[in-house]
């Protein structure tokens, strides 16, 4: 029998070969050894393999300004439990800042609008403007009680019809008034000058001349038109023959007051 519990044959062909020793504790250990040294040479170079694309897509989305949080914004302190991160926190807007419980601002106010112009304000202002003259006159006129004089003799008043009202489109109250311009003559050439509202100041728009002795009778303002209701006569008519009320509508087009239409009926 052998020491180890067997005849000679049995233990060689256990082991191989006669004579062979059997496997000693130290070399167990070594072959363990380099299963686990294999094994994590397949996690790292796993590892590796995963790691490397989540670096060059970290790396794509920091460039193109994206922000990447980990732990949904927390910081782990030593402990293992998360801290919140030092962004703002921001409450629910309340209120409509009336209160000074509120946590929003209270809504800004609407510009001041214009104050509107009145009759008397533009009988001290100007006809004619750098950009627009006034019966060709190379400087604005100045009206001193809606009246100014030439050293030519030239006269030129306001007239009592004048309507306050929109006409621009900007919500300020405009403002129009009859105007009549003597020469010396016979002639009294009629017309109707816009002042634009530009902060509650006049400012000198442009006039429409109605022509020789035709007597503006009234004006009014609405929906963003001017009605002038002056009177005239026939073409082959004499100038004493005022026998026309003409109504004419007019309305800013490019800056310019235009008659859009007319009625007419007789006057006596």
């Amino acid at each position: 029998m052998d020491s180890r519990g067997g005849r000679p044959g049995q233990v060689a062909a256990r082991w191989g070969r006669a004579g062979a020793r059997a496997p000693h504790a130290g070399a167990g250990r070594e072959v363990a050894g380099a299963h686990y040294a294999a094994a994590d040479l397949i996690e790292r170079k796993n590892m590796r393999r995963t790691l490397l694309p989540l670096a060059a897509l970290a790396l794509v989305l920091v460039a193109g300004g994206c922000t990447i949080e980990i732990n949904d914004g927390t910081t782990p302190d030593p402990g293992g439990s998360s801290t919140p991160s030092e962004s703002p926190v921001t409450d629910e807007p309340f209120g409509d800042g009336s209160s000074e419980n509120d946590n929003v601002s209270p809504t800004a106010a609407p510009p001041a609008k214009a104050a509107a112009l009145t009759c008397d304000q533009v009988a001290e202002s100007e006809l004619g403007s750098a950009k627009v003259r006034y019966n060709d006159y190379p400087d604005p006129i100045p009206l001193t009680e809606g009246r100014w004089a030439g050293e030519d003799g030239v006269v030129v008043a306001l007239q009592p019809p004048c309507a306050i009202g929109d006409l621009t489109g900007d919500g300020a109250a405009d403002a129009v008034r009859a105007v009549m311009l003597d020469g010396g003559g016979t002639g009294k050439f009629w017309g109707i000058v816009l002042w634009r509202n530009v902060k509650g100041v006049p400012a000198y728009v442009g006039t429409v001349d109605l022509g020789d002795r035709t007597p503006v009778e009234k004006v009014t303002i609405s929906a963003g038109q001017a009605h002038v209701v002056y009177l005239t006569r026939p073409d082959d008519a004499s100038m004493v023959e005022l026998v026309i009320e003409r109504t004419a509508t007019y309305r800013l087009i490019d800056g310019k007051l235009e008659e859009i239409g007319y009625v007419d009926k007789p006057h006596s």
